[in-house]
Parts: structure tokens; C-alpha cells; sequence
């Protein structure tokens, strides 16, 4: 199919929405209603006594909670769904003694219990939805890479295509209907707002309360926006169904898995010249990472063509989802450093010399002006990237981009425009060869490797035969923080282990 076919059917599918209106099915889980109604006990009790204590065990519920949403498959295929009590299960045992509530507890460790004891309702009528449509016609969606690699072991047997909803958009697939697994508020409106199918249904718990469907962000102000409106039914044991949202109620986003970032502990001050101002990342794989403002990082995208999978990317542009690239033990810079220095011979002293030198005198005027200060003197002296001084000034950086901004740079600081800039412009050229020549051996490791294991746990190690390369690692961000704080300029960009997102994957 062509792009303007594939656009065509878009406009028609989009269209078949706003006048129909998209499905809602609601289906009945005493088992889920139950967990879910004994989850929220535990969040008014966490209210009540503050996190710290029940911290994990909170984190554990949230998870089993988010996979009974989201993976429906069979029990003996559910490993996740298992796991999930298990774990909740784990920490109920941690806390006895440690708490008084042990009624709590007690439902809690039976709650799930029961969720894993039989196999969740919603893959029943997942199957047989599927069934009536026929499954060259339809595509199941899922709430995250990690619930479509699960749906897809179970469902690829029988020839039903399971994607997440971005795949989903980027695809060109020609079918009539999608199956949505979980409620419309996990997913984006470009799902209903810009379908691929002219049908569209939801399929979801019903002791899930909130039904919205999502809209575009810009709809509220728009003439004429697309609002696409749900038709709810119902089906299965619906005994404990959950009431309706009320009002001063708990909002659903406290249900869900996230992080506690709590508040920033740094102090108030400009990082010295062995500090950066970095934001920590969750990876999957019980990993974290402090991730400095530096220009770009290595990453990788498992839904390129092949050859085209490793790529650098914006420090700015990364978000939970996003593909790092890193190096264990050392960071990808210090390494890529090395082996440049290693390949320019007898020019390596002096170009080491006059690199040292300008970011010396460079540092030197930061540390006696302060940063802002050095700011504004290079904006007077015409540098364009005043915000980069910083940067600049670190050893992770080899030279402003602009060349007018270098030479301009290098006056400011008193210094000759050579051999300053023709040392730094050849380094940058044999980092530009060399990461070039890295980048090749990472798509062939890439190209070998199983992305489909990628996807499904989040991490993968590839093996490189270059010097100080061996042990590079893809993981997924899973979280970011939303505040900087100070740390040792050793510890930017190195993957450390971490336990804060283990309830995250």
C-alpha cells in the first residue's frame, strides 16, 4: 500500500469515528473488582500514615493492578501476571510485624492470590471478538511494548498482529478493525483522532472507572475539532462492579505505577568544575543513569531499517521510551576519547596542550565571574551559544559548533586562533571518523541481536570487537525525573543499579 492510499483510508477511518463513535467493552472481574477495591483501602492507609514503610508493597500493587489491565492472556502464558502476585505476595510477608493493619495485609495477600488463580476474563473476550472479525482484519493493540511482546507470544499463533499504538501509526497495515487492550486514558488521541481502522474498540475491565476517550490536546481551542464519543458495553460477572467516579474521589493517576522522585536535595549553586547539573533516568533492568546536558547521546531505534537503528540523538529529545546506547564501567566518551588520542600519533601532546589550555583559562573565568556572568561578556563579544560555556569548558565537549563562536572564544580568553582551533577542529574530525567507524560494528551487533528480546524486556547487551567497546548496553528509559540535582561529573552517563524502577517495567 502506497502512503496516499495508506493517508486515504486514514482520512476515511477518521471520519467512519467521529460519526460511530468508538466501542467500549466493559467486562466483568470479580477477581480484578476485588483486587482493585482492596487496592484502594491500602492508598487511604498510605494517606493516612505517609510513604517510607509501604513503599514497596504500594509499588507491587500498582504493577500487579497495571497487568491485569493490560495483559490478558492465559494464566499458564501470563508469566507477568503471575510474577506480579508473587511479588505482591513477597512484600505482604515483609511488612507483617513491621505494620499494625494486619486485616489489610490479609486481603491483600488473597486479592492476589485469586487474580492469579484463574485466567483473566478479558482475554476470553478478547479471543472471541477476534474470532468474529477473523484475524487477518483486525490488529490488537497494546498499552506498552512490554504488554504487546506478551499479547503477541500468545495471539502470533493464531495470526493476529499485535502492536503498540506508535507502531500501530507508523504501520500501513489495511485492516477494518483494532482492538485496543486497556482504557482509552492509557493510550493518545492520535489512536481515535487518526485511526488506522474504521473500528475501534476498547477493551477494558469494568471495575475500571474512568471511560473517557482521549482528545486532542488542542481540541478545547479549536473550531470544529474531532470529538469521538463511546458506546459502553457490558458483559461477563459483573457482581462487583465498581461504581461511578465520585466526587473528591482518588484520581486514577495515584493507581498507577510511577516513581517517587520526591523533591530536589541539592542546594541552590552552580555546579563546580568536577559537577554537572544531570536528571536522573530509570532503564529497565533495575538500572539508572545521570544524564548531564551535554549536545547528544547514543541511541537506538528497533524500528528503523536495519542499518539505520543506531543513531545519535538530542539530549533534550529523550524520553521514557527512548533506546539508550551505553557503555559499563566507562562512559561511551571517555572510551571513544581514548581510542582517538590513541590514532593521532606524535600530534597527540600538542593537540592535548592547546585543548587543556583554552578550557583551563575557560574554567578559570567561570569559577572567578560565575557562569551567567561569563555568559553575557561572550554574548557582548558576539558568541552566539553563550549557554554552552559550561559545556564548553568540560572535556566531554571538544569545541563550540560554530566556528565563528570558537574564534571569537579564544579571543575572548586572550588566546591565538591557532593552533587552538586547527587541533580542536582535527579532533573533532577523528572522533566524527571514529565514532562513524563504531557506529558500523554497533549495527551489525544490532542486525545479529534479537530485538524482539529488546522490546519484550527492555535490555539488551551487545558485544563489539573494538577496543574499550566490548559490554555496550540498550536499555529503555522508563522514567525521567522532573528536576536536576548536582553530581560528580564521574558519575554522568554511567548505568548504576537501581531499585526505584523496578515497578515500573
Amino acid at each position: 500500500m502506497s502512503r496516499i492510499d495508506a493517508l486515504n483510508r486514514r482520512y476515511a477511518a477518521s471520519a467512519s469515528l467521529a460519526s460511530h463513535g468508538v466501542e467500549i467493552v466493559a467486562v466483568g472481574d470479580p477477581a480484578g473488582a476485588r483486587l482493585n477495591g482492596v487496592t484502594r483501602k491500602l492508598m487511604a492507609v498510605v494517606r493516612e500514615d505517609g510513604p517510607g514503610l509501604w513503599d514497596d508493597l504500594v509499588g507491587a500493587v500498582k504493577s500487579l493492578r497495571w497487568r491485569l489491565v493490560t495483559q490478558p492472556q492465559p494464566i499458564a502464558l501470563n508469566w507477568s501476571l503471575t510474577n506480579g502476585a508473587e511479588q505482591v505476595a513477597h512484600q505482604v510477608r515483609r511488612l507483617r510485624g513491621a505494620v499494625e493493619n494486619d486485616a489489610l495485609l490479609d486481603e491483600l495477600a488473597a486479592a492476589s492470590a485469586l487474580v492469579s488463580a484463574s485466567d483473566p476474563p478479558l482475554g476470553a473476550v478478547l479471543l472471541r471478538s477476534i474470532g468474529e472479525v477473523g484475524s487477518s482484519d483486525c490488529v490488537v493493540v497494546g498499552a506498552n511494548v512490554a504488554a504487546s511482546a506478551a499479547m503477541s507470544e500468545w495471539l502470533g499463533e493464531l495470526g493476529v498482529r499485535v502492536l503498540t499504538a506508535g507502531e500501530l501509526e507508523r504501520s500501513h497495515l489495511a485492516v477494518g478493525q483494532s482492538y485496543v487492550v486497556g482504557p482509552p486514558r492509557f493510550f493518545r488521541s492520535s489512536l481515535v483522532t487518526a485511526p488506522v481502522a474504521a473500528s475501534v474498540s476498547f477493551v477494558m475491565p469494568a471495575w475500571f472507572r474512568d471511560r473517557q476517550i482521549p482528545q486532542s490536546p488542542i481540541a478545547p481551542y479549536a473550531d470544529g475539532a474531532i470529538c469521538i464519543k463511546a458506546r459502553v458495553f457490558t458483559e461477563g460477572d459483573l457482581t462487583e462492579q465498581e461504581s461511578p467516579i465520585a466526587e473528591g474521589d482518588v484520581a486514577e493517576d495515584e493507581f498507577l505505577p510511577q516513581p517517587v522522585w520526591g523533591t530536589r536535595q541539592s542546594p541552590d549553586r552552580e555546579p563546580s568544575s568536577e559537577e554537572v547539573e544531570a536528571r536522573k533516568l530509570l532503564l529497565s533492568g533495575g538500572l539508572a543513569l545521570w544524564l548531564d546536558d551535554g549536545e547528544r547521546i547514543r541511541a537506538l531505534d528497533p524500528y528503523q531499517p536495519v542499518g539505520e537503528r543506531v543513531m545519535y540523538v538530542e539530549v533534550a529529545s529523550v524520553r521514557p521510551g527512548t533506546y539508550l546506547l551505553l557503555r559499563q564501567g566507562v562512559t561511551e566518551h571517555r572510551a571513544l576519547y581514548e581510542t582517538v588520542l590513541s590514532r593521532l600519533g606524535d600530534r597527540r601532546p600538542a593537540l592535548e596542550a592547546s585543548q587543556a589550555a583554552w578550557k583551563h583559562l575557560l574554567q578559570g573565568r567561570i569559577n572567578q565571574m560565575g557562569a551567567r556572568s561569563v555568559e553575557k561578556e561572550l554574548t557582548n563579544s558576539g558568541v552566539k551559544a553563550t549557554e554552552r560555556a559550561r559545556a564548553w569548558a568540560q572535556s566531554n565537549l571538544v569545541r563550540p559548533h560554530s566556528d565563528h563562536d570558537f574564534e571569537l572564544l579564544l579571543q575572548w580568553l586572550g588566546l591565538p586562533i591557532e593552533p587552538s582551533s586547527g587541533n580542536a577542529t582535527l579532533l573533532r574530525r577523528t572522533i566524527y571518523k571514529v565514532s562513524a567507524e563504531i557506529r558500523e560494528q554497533l549495527e551489525t551487533a544490532v542486525s545479529a541481536a534479537d530485538l524482539s528480546a529488546l522490546e519484550r524486556d527492555g535490555r539488551l547487551s551487545l558485544d563489539l570487537q573494538a577496543v574499550g567497546f566490548r559490554g555496550i548496553l540498550a536499555t529503555r528509559v522508563l522514567a525521567m525525573s522532573p528536576h536536576t540535582e548536582i553530581v560528580s561529573r564521574n558519575d554522568a552517563r554511567l548505568p548504576f543499579e537501581d531499585r526505584q524502577g523496578q515497578w515500573l517495567e
